[in-house]
């Protein structure tokens, strides 16, 4: 489903949204200037005060809701003390590799502002955009802020004209194109660009990928019983906050609020699902190595590879429907549920492309230095286990009596 957005647009231009669930699309002819202004389709907000909100469970405790103070009590890894000190050779390769990658954004008919930057200083201690230097509402109302071209959004359409002519008969084509889902397509394609490395064109987009996809369905050993085992340690904080903090006529409600079967029930159901997804992930991979057959060695294709590839796609896709993948940059923003999803939309020389503003609320937000800005994952829809398997956090906008129930992440969606 393309949602259509429903607020001010003096200038008649029609945008489409993205969010990061596959559904039907159709088609669009909006407009916007040579730097991918999405800025006319909303009306002007002043600079909002820094943000102290959490967007995800498990990061900063900043908040007051029971739910999430929980959540963050139980999972004590903040940007603060969970990240890794990076040397300052690390922190240099990872500055080479940012600018890389917006200079080939850019020499692609892409636009990147100057003032924003990729950096791990965000809310949540999540790789992030961040504004370097204030970006006020005239700026705003003059161009977008990200715009990736068409061209570089590595979605299924892109995995089919990349990968079918490698493969060595009409069968396997026809299989990729028609037995594949839009998810493996992609998968396949990143992993094979992966295996190319410096031959690859997208070598600038996969080397800004993080090493470890954030799912919770590839963890093993002792990071996987650490993460269960914090599950039941947050079902019983959270049991025992509700409780202290609800008069005597909600104590029956508190009680219903309580993971089946207490901290071992949360802690089952949670290993349950993970194995779930971690076989279903799993058979996807092995069916793509079925298809591409005995081209998969020439492919430089495996099971690990695929993998690492489906964990990147199912947490970083982003699209339309019919086209679904990979926006080098876009997907490094982080989620708030007050933003908006990228938007789709042809540029003044009839160039599809896709373009992020700083919008909270509908209207336009001008970012002070070291704010964030954001796009909302479209998460709404989603139950916290869902959200959890597939970006490995829980938006604090998920309902909060199944958050309660111990859904925290065990690691950060995008780790610096």
């Amino acid at each position: 489903m393309i949602i259509i957005l429903q607020i001010p647009n003096p200038s008649g231009l029609a945008r489409h949204s993205l969010g990061q669930a596959d559904a039907e699309g159709r088609k669009v002819r909006p407009r916007i200037s040579s730097q991918g202004s999405a800025a006319s389709a909303v009306a002007p907000r002043p600079p909002p005060v820094p943000s102290t909100r959490r967007n995800c469970f498990g990061h900063r405790t900043t908040t007051t809701t029971t739910t999430i103070v929980v959540a963050a009590a139980a999972a004590p890894e903040t940007s603060e003390t969970a990240s890794p000190v990076r040397g300052t050779c690390d922190a240099a390769a990872e500055d080479v590799r940012q600018d890389a990658l917006r200079r080939w954004i850019e020499d692609h008919g892409g636009f990147v502002h100057e003032n924003i930057s990729v950096t791990s200083a965000t809310q949540c201690g999540s790789r992030g955009l961040v504004a370097n230097a204030a970006i006020g509402l005239d700026q705003l109302e003059a161009s977008s802020l990200v715009v990736v071209p068409r061209a570089l959004h590595m979605d299924n359409w892109a995995a089919e004209a990349a990968i079918c002519p490698q493969l060595g008969s009409g069968t396997r084509q026809d299989a990729f194109r028609e037995q594949l889902g839009q998810l493996q397509q992609v998968a396949c394609c990143l992993a094979v660009e992966r295996a190319k490395g410096s031959e690859s064109f997208w070598l600038p987009y996969v080397r800004t990928l993080p090493d470890t996809p954030p799912n919770p369905w590839l963890l093993t050993g002792a990071e996987l019983a650490e993460v269960l085992e914090r599950t039941a340690e947050v079902a019983a904080a959270g049991s025992k906050q509700v409780e202290a903090e609800s008069t005597t006529a909600e104590a029956a409600e508190a009680e219903a609020m309580r993971w089946p079967g207490g901290p071992v029930g949360c802690r089952t159901k949670w290993a349950a699902a993970v194995e779930a997804a971690r076989r279903r992930y799993g058979a996807m991979a092995a069916e793509v190595l079925e298809v591409v057959g005995a081209d998969s060695r020439q492919l430089r294709l495996d099971q690990e590879g695929l993998m690492w590839a489906l964990g990147q796609v199912v947490s970083r896709s982003l699209g339309s429907g019919r086209s679904a993948g990979l926006l080098p940059l876009i997907d490094m923003t982080n989620h708030d549920s007050a933003a908006r999803p990228p938007l789709m939309m042809l540029d003044d020389r009839d160039r599809l492309v896709y373009a992020v503003t700083s919008i909270r609320g509908g209207e336009l937000a001008p970012l002070e230095p070291g704010q964030e800005l954001f796009i909302s994952y479209q998460a709404e829809d989603m139950s916290p286990l869902q959200a959890w398997l597939k970006w490995g956090f829980v938006p604090h906008t998920l309902p909060s009596n199944e958050a309660a129930r111990g859904w925290v992440p065990g690691r950060r969606r995008d780790p610096a």
